[in-house]
């Protein structure tokens, strides 16, 4: 198995592809930076992520946005996190508040 197959199956790599297929957001560390988005692009040396950000249009009432792409290198990436679940505030609270099981012998 060479270098680049190795890379293809990284757990990095598949939660990524995962990201990039269902269109999820992910946050990204790396050494120096971070960034969350949703993956637009990837291949066995980087990611593109697509971030929507509040343009600085002062005389304009509408909201203006732009979009910016970084291509990271997936070699410098520390850490993700993308979300595995979500909840509504109904189940949140029922789970927060939820009585512990009895432990009495």
């Amino acid at each position: 198995m060479g270098k680049n197959d190795i890379k293809e199956s990284s757990l990095l790599h598949q939660r990524l592809k995962t990201a990039l297929h269902d269109g999820i957001k992910v946050w990204i560390e790396t050494r120096d930076k971070s960034y969350f988005g949703v993956p637009i692009g990837l291949d066995r040396d980087f990611v593109e992520v697509l971030i929507l950000v509040p343009g600085s249009e002062e005389d304009s009432t509408e909201y203006i946005f732009q979009r910016v792409t970084w291509v990271v290198r997936l070699s410098s990436i520390s850490a993700i996190a993308y979300p595995s679940e979500y909840w509504s505030t109904d189940r949140l609270d029922s789970l927060l508040n939820k009585s512990p099981l009895s432990t009495d012998i």
